[in-house]
């Protein structure tokens, strides 16, 4: 998360302890006593205020935009109402409750616009210290929540046994609501870390929120916990257990809407239909999707009254006492209604609308060349919104690590959205406008200096993908030949296993002509494929590429007639139970070649009829270039030359279109059989 440089911040700290840069009242010894006319304490309260936001009313456009120009006044307003602070709790002797409350203040600001940890985690020592002194509970829990967060900087361990111990404590003196708040800071923190062990921390965290709701009958503290535990499950892995997993977490989240209070939480209401429609996304089950999207869109279209600029929102404890609860903007806090409720920060509503366009997409991807390009035109809609609100300066006060941190989210979701545009682009063989936009996605990845991994491994992929696409396939076997996309290498997710498996099918394809020097190694390469079997018929479309692969490919001798017909059929139906035009286009064009060339009839005009549909469906150049040629092929044997004729000079002109090297290829094959132009 970008802060200010440490040198600036050093400086900044050195500016609090130099006596010219706050006028210091000077109290002579004889009135040491008498009440000040002026409240300096106070004053200064008031001035740090003034300072803090004034750094910060304008941190958007300084953290997005030139930051570099403008750091230097954001950092000396930060000094100044920094050393305001300091001198009250320095120079003053104040009420301790007042203490309490500047040393949190302080020590917030230096977690948040700083990098100065040992300082934040000294004033939070003192002020804990304090607060156990005098019993001030509530500000004892939030100094604690901090101070795990400012451990958490140096020593995710230690700031994870620190934690446990403050849950027991909260856990001794029956504080509910703060148990809930401590155990939910845990969770967000043990995902950050991300390693198996710390996942499964997560689950054994979830399930005792959900125990302890589930006893005292918190129903809106339960809904959340299901879902997270269900989002939880599809970051794990999208096997088809984790997925019934977290369909079984998002079922009990939906059973507890119906409770009068659970069910008017809009924000809890979107969190709930986003986990569900992933799960279908996970599943690529386009007809379960499409209703989700459509509810999902239905609640981002609602008003929109109950929703804070900062993306926060609040969730009732009903289960605890209220009545020494202070009102306020802490964690937790007492409502308006007079109830207990835990804050929690989510994304401000225009990220989300942003967000649902591109859940929104691809729940249609499937159907995109068939709905007058609905999806892509979702995501130059998102695109369009992203760059309406990139740079435009925010209604609220936040510090620039906060700005900077959504900056980089927009930046990395715009990724995301270039991601599947490309993706959508390439299915319909429109490489002229995949390329444009691959170099806009790298050059976004470049601007932010991209850290997700599965996002950079994408866009390895992809450019792969494009390169084979248009007929570069000493460029894209380098790429797919690169280690991270090496089967028998270390693969740190499911994604990353995904993709390895398709660079693997890729490379296949590439080495399939018995004219490469590598053609030999094939037999190898499929067998690498046997560990993750598992895996590849648990994912549709995986499932139906590989099975083509095997239908096509020699190992090391061609499959035998039955052997093809098996994995062809599962091919198809793997193909059409995705809804991918795709695969199945090049499945029919491939049993049609296989099953029907030199053959004319009923069935084999409907198999090759039945594949030129299907192209022209998909948009794909290519394939309609292909299945017009047997078309054509079939329709000279029939004796119907004039009709042979316009289908031949149709699939002509379609191939113009396509990149010349593709079609140098195609022209060198074509001779010996449309069987080779399906490997191309």
């Amino acid at each position: 998360m970008p802060t200010p440089p440490r040198q600036q911040t050093q400086n900044a700290q050195r500016t609090v302890s130099t006596p010219a840069t706050i006028p210091t009242p000077t109290v002579s010894a004889s009135v040491a006593f008498q009440q000040p006319s002026v409240d300096y304490p106070l004053l200064l309260l008031s001035l740090a205020e003034d300072y803090l936001a004034a750094a910060r009313g304008q941190a958007y456009s300084r953290a997005s935009k030139d930051r570099s120009n403008n750091m230097r006044q954001h950092c000396k307003l930060l000094a100044t109402g920094l050393a305001c602070l300091e001198t009250v709790l320095k120079k003053f002797k104040v009420q301790p409750q007042m203490e309490a409350n500047v040393r949190l203040r302080y020590a917030s600001v230096l977690y948040d616009e700083t990098e100065n940890m040992l300082e934040a985690e000294q004033c939070l020592s003192g002020g804990i210290k304090l607060c156990d002194r005098y019993r001030f509970f509530d500000l004892k829990y939030n100094m604690e929540h901090l101070l795990a967060q400012v451990l958490f900087k140096g020593s995710p361990r230690a700031a994870m046994k620190f934690l446990d111990g403050v849950i027991k404590d909260a856990e001794a003196y029956q504080h509910t609501a703060w148990i809930y708040a401590l155990r939910f800071l845990k969770i967000f923190l043990l995902l950050q870390l991300s390693s198996h062990q710390d996942i499964l921390s997560s689950h054994s965290q979830l399930k005792n929120i959900s125990t302890l709701a589930d006893r005292t009958g918190d129903k809106a503290i339960l809904a959340i916990v299901s879902t997270l535990e269900a989002l939880v499950h599809l970051r794990q892995s999208s096997s088809a257990e984790s997925i019934e997993q977290a369909q079984r977490a998002i079922a009990l989240a939906r059973s507890l809407q119906h409770d009068r209070v659970v069910g008017h939480i809009s924000q809890l209401a979107l969190l709930i239909d986003i986990a569900d429609l992933s799960c279908s996304l996970q599943q690529f089950d386009p007809t379960q999707a499409v209703p989700k999207m459509q509810a999902m869109q239905a609640l981002l279209e609602s008003p929109r009254d109950d929703w804070n600029d900062d993306g926060t929102f609040s969730l009732p404890v009903l289960s605890q006492d209220a009545s020494r609860a202070p009102h306020g903007n802490g964690i937790v806090r007492k409502d308006p209604i007079g109830s207990l409720s835990v804050k929690f920060s989510w994304a401000p509503w225009t990220d989300l609308y942003i967000l649902g366009y591109l859940l929104s997409s691809m729940s249609l991807a499937h159907r995109n060349t068939t709905d007058g390009l609905r999806s892509e035109q979702m995501l130059k809609e998102g695109l369009r919104n992203l760059d309406k609100n990139t740079g435009k300066p925010e209604s609220i006060y936040e510090s620039v690590s906060t700005v900077s941190s959504r900056h980089i989210w927009r930046q990395t979701l715009r990724c995301f959205f270039q991601l599947h545009l490309i993706f959508s682009l390439c299915t319909r063989t429109a490489w002229d406008d995949a390329q444009q936009h691959l170099k806009g996605l790298k050059d976004t990845a470049a601007a932010i200096s991209l850290r997700s991994e599965i996002l950079s491994l994408l866009i390895q992929y992809l450019d792969g993908m494009v390169n084979q696409g248009t007929g570069h396939l000493d460029t894209a076997l380098s790429i797919f030949q690169r280690p991270c996309f090496s089967i028998t290498g270390k693969l740190s997710s499911p994604a990353h296993t995904d993709l390895a498996i398709l660079s693997t099918l890729n490379i296949i394809l590439i080495l399939h002509p018995p004219s490469h020097p590598l053609h030999l190694t094939l037999p190898t390469l499929l067998s690498s494929l046997h560990p993750y079997l598992t895996r590849i018929q648990s994912t549709k479309p995986l499932l139906a590429a590989y099975n083509l692969i095997l239908a096509t490919t020699p190992n090391p001798e061609p499959p035998t007639i039955p052997r093809t017909k098996q994995h062809l059929q599962t091919a198809l139906q793997a193909a059409k139970s995705a809804s991918n035009i795709q695969l199945q286009c090049i499945t029919l064009n491939f049993m049609s070649f296989k099953f029907f060339k030199g053959l004319v009839g009923e069935q084999a005009e409907k198999s090759v009829r039945a594949s030129e549909n299907l192209a022209r469906k998909g948009m794909d150049g290519l394939w309609r270039s292909v299945s017009a040629g047997s078309v054509g092929e079939m329709l000279e044997m029939a004796g119907r030359m004039e009709e042979a004729g316009r289908v031949r000079d149709t699939g002509r002109e379609i191939a113009r279109s396509l990149p010349d090297s593709v079609v140098m290829q195609w022209e060198d094959v074509e001779g010996d059989g449309g069987g080779e132009v399906v490997m191309k």
